[in-house]
């Protein structure tokens, strides 16, 4: 993969064109969590796809660090981390006691459990 060389511009130039594409995507539910914000409550909505989107990020974070010269797929995934994270952290600030321990659960099992889970994995059978 070119990476960040030069050599492959056109894939350095796609790659970055990913990127944007890839962070206004995780800025897209902004006017959801301002709606949230301005009305102090999640108003129905669900945590799952703030809590997957932060799985799947961190995911191809590790990834990319298994790879070499993944700078792009680092730096676009690790954005998207710290803006799920506050995402999910706004949701739980607003949301009622039963949707923050629903939310609560399913980030210690996905997040923590099998993400943890994936790195014990990888880590103990790739070796």
């Amino acid at each position: 993969m070119g990476g960040l060389s030069l050599q492959h511009p056109w894939a350095f130039a796609f790659g970055l064109l990913g990127n944007v594409i890839s962070f206004m995507t995780y800025l897209a539910p902004l006017p959801t969590f301002y709606q949230i914000y301005r009305s102090k409550s999640t108003q129905g909505f669900q945590s799952v796809p703030y809590v997957v989107a932060l799985f799947s990020a961190m995911l191809w974070i590790y990834y990319a660090l298994l790879k070499s010269d993944e700078c792009l797929l680092i730096t676009i995934n690790s954005a998207g981390c710290v803006i799920e994270t506050i995402y999910i952290i706004i949701y739980l600030t607003y949301a009622p006691k039963q949707a923050k321990l629903f939310t609560a659960k399913i980030l210690l099992l996905l997040n923590v459990g099998v993400f943890g889970l994936i790195l014990l994995l990888t880590l103990l059978l790739a070796g």
